[in-house]
């Protein structure tokens, strides 16, 4: 069975229960199914790493954390462009302005929590697991959201959730996923992580230990290698680990790219961290290319910076990315991920691997730190 008729298949027979889902968190039909669509999405792209016997599971996730992270970033004043006129949603029942008007007063979190519990009709365990609070959190803020689901939903409006759109805005989305991080995508989904003290020794038989050879060539793996352990960027308490033949966090060159990489591992388990030097091609992206959670583009002394965490993953797997270009005609790519295992030459992260930790040992700010690092250059 081929991807689209797999997924079409899942979005048929789950679509309308996850479009109430999505009501009782925004009490807004239209803005349900932009939840709903926008989750649906990011599941077409992960959707060769789901495990099909927990696609409902995993979809429930994705669906809850669109919806919190899209309100904030002020998703619903976004027009969208569906294949039909729009019908007025039949909303003026009372049960259904009391419903609404209940959610609404509850913030968030809370919304998420009373959802899930008694619409979903999850346990207090699996609802604290997806949203990641503790069992008492989700007693105490599901006692306070209860007036909330009195009555049922009545007069539902027609759906205008469409599987062919889904399916055709999720293969853009692929695509655009695939080429926008250009030719470095094979090797960005690497791994990122922390150290305590020393950062490095040279890798296989590439970096010699002088910076400079006989003849006065500076060696640039042994100069960014030198800047990298320089910098301290990585926080006390982690253990870094070489890689294959590759020793932790030092630079090697293939095909005219610079690469670093390493395993990671604290108490909470393994991660990984790898770092990739090009030329800067010309190119710049945006969050509106990128379309991840959490996406920011900023200026720090003087580097163009894109920072973004990616979801698109199964088990809820979250890693971070940054892309940095700097002054010196330097790209800059740092990724963490929490699964700390590789593969391939160049080595990068195996996203197929179980799942090590909930989230990457080093976190947005500090991959920041390692992207604007003076003398990291290519």
């Amino acid at each position: 069975m081929d991807r689209d008729r797999e997924f079409g298949e899942f979005v048929d027979a789950r679509a309308l229960v996850m479009r109430r889902t999505a009501y009782l968190l925004c009490g807004d039909w239209h803005r349900a199914e932009d939840i709903v669509q926008t989750a649906l999405i990011k599941m077409y792209v992960a959707w060769s790493r789901v495990r099909k016997e927990s696609a409902d599971a995993y979809a429930r996730k994705v669906l809850v954390r669109t919806a919190i992270d899209e309100t904030r970033r002020g998703f619903f004043q976004r027009e969208r462009t569906v294949d039909a006129v729009p019908e007025s949603a039949v909303t003026d029942s009372a049960s259904d302005l009391d419903l609404r008007e209940a959610l609404d007063a509850l913030p968030p979190g809370q919304r998420a929590v009373v959802v899930l519990r008694y619409w979903e009709d999850l346990s207090i365990t699996e609802t604290a697991r997806i949203l990641g609070r503790t069992e008492g959190t989700v007693k105490s803020q599901a006692a306070k959201g209860l007036a909330a689901l009195r009555d049922l939903l009545e007069d539902e409006p027609v759906s205008r959730i469409y599987t062919s759109e889904v399916i055709r805005k999720g293969r853009t989305k692929l695509v655009r996923r695939r080429t926008a991080i250009a030719g470095s995508l094979a090797f960005v989904l690497l791994v990122g992580a922390g150290v305590s003290g020393y950062l490095a020794t040279p890798h296989k038989a590439a970096a010699p230990s002088m910076s400079q050879d006989s003849a006065g060539v500076v060696d640039r793996n042994d100069a960014a290698t030198r800047a990298l352990r320089d910098g301290n960027v990585l926080p006390a308490g982690v253990t870094a680990e070489d890689v294959g033949e590759v020793k932790a966090l030092t630079f090697y060159e293939k095909d005219q790219t610079r690469y670093a990489v390493a395993r990671l591992t604290d108490a909470a388990g393994a991660s990984g961290l790898t770092i990739v030097l090009t030329r800067a091609s010309g190119s710049r992206q945006t969050c509106e290319q990128i379309q991840a959670t959490d996406c920011r583009l900023e200026q720090i002394n003087g580097v163009t910076v894109l920072s973004y965490s990616d979801r698109g993953m199964s088990d809820g797997a979250a890693m971070w990315v940054v892309s940095a270009t700097r002054p010196d005609n330097t790209d800059v790519l740092v990724q963490s991920d929490p699964f700390g295992v590789f593969r391939g030459d160049p080595y990068r992260p195996d996203t197929s691997a179980p799942l090590a930790r909930p989230t990457p040992v080093l976190d947005r700010d500090a991959l920041i730190k390692i992207a604007t690092l003076p003398g990291l250059t290519f």
